[in-house]
């Protein structure tokens, strides 16, 4: 079981996992005004929503520890009663952003209405219902579609009302990322998962396999990146210095190397969300706003 701390709200909110939201949205409003749908107010509503989904999501996610709880356990009353607290707040949450989603709909129609009701379907299969994605070793594909690819194409369609197949192709190192700090999780849970049988993909694969996913999932971000970003900056026939803001969360992978063993693992997921969000800062800043 997860210790009782874990159960309080601000760590249930999982602050750290929140960039996801925050870099998805962003880039997908930021492509969309390069594109010359320049409209703040718009962009700025489909970021506070993507926050309260993923805020939602996060909070009624230990829902599933339920069935973990013994009735003896001296703490059972106090997690649940965490527990519930979190769930209606995440809750909350979902309803606030689903009077954004409400709001973006009528301005951009049934596609985006569409978009939004698969991926509110699809994210509660990841640790509820029968399908299960967690324990059947398939939520890093998950967050890989919903968190990166359809967010950051959502967020877009939010802007500009139409699909794009360039969007598509430059949130796919984003999405890789996602699926990192998801992995980052996993490697962290490790062992408590694999005690009571939570058939992640690093329990299936195990740790060190895990591990070496986890940098192969670095190396591919940065060559789809430089290779979509040098495609783009030739396109536009801007110099290729602006590469070099992908520089910036390289350090970063340091004290990670540091931390994948031992007690310091537990660290792992909040080291890999400022890699994240630093990696997502410089892919923007290459992009630039026009």
């Amino acid at each position: 079981m997860k210790p009782l701390q874990q159960y309080k709200f601000i760590n249930a909110l999982r602050p750290f996992s929140l960039v996801v939201a925050l870099i998805s949205c962003s880039l997908g409003v930021l492509m969309a005004w390069n594109n010359g749908y320049q409209n703040s107010m718009t962009g700025v509503w489909i970021i506070i929503g993507g926050l309260l989904a993923q805020a939602g999501i996060n909070l009624i996610n230990d829902i599933e520890d339920f069935s973990l709880i013994k009735s003896t356990d001296p703490n059972y009353a106090v997690i649940k009663g965490m527990i519930d607290s979190n769930t209606k707040a995440g809750v909350f949450c979902f309803i606030l952003a689903g009077l954004i989603s409400v709001y973006l709909v009528i301005l951009q129609g049934w596609m985006l209405f569409s978009l939004i009701l698969i991926s509110a379907l699809a994210s509660l299969t990841y640790n509820i219902g029968p399908f299960n994605v967690k324990h059947r070793g398939l939520a890093m594909v998950q967050v890989f579609l919903l968190m990166g690819i359809l967010m950051v194409q959502g967020a877009y369609l939010a802007m500009s009302g139409e699909f794009s197949g360039s969007v598509l192709l430059h949130s796919i190192p984003i999405s890789l990322l996602i699926s990192l700090l998801l992995l980052s999780n996993e490697l962290r849970d490790w062992e408590t998962d694999k005690q009571y049988a939570v058939k992640t993909l690093t329990v299936r694969i195990g740790y060190t396999k895990a591990t070496i996913l986890y940098w192969l999932l670095i190396i591919l971000s940065y060559a789809f990146a430089i290779l979509l970003l040098f495609l783009e900056l030739q396109q536009l026939e801007i110099t290729s210095f602006k590469l070099l803001w992908l520089l910036l969360p390289l350090p970063l992978l340091i004290p990670i190397k540091k931390i994948m063993t031992g007690k310091l693992r537990l660290q792992l997921p909040p080291m890999t969300g400022r890699f994240f969000f630093l990696f997502g800062l410089a892919y923007m800043l290459v992009l630039g706003i026009e």
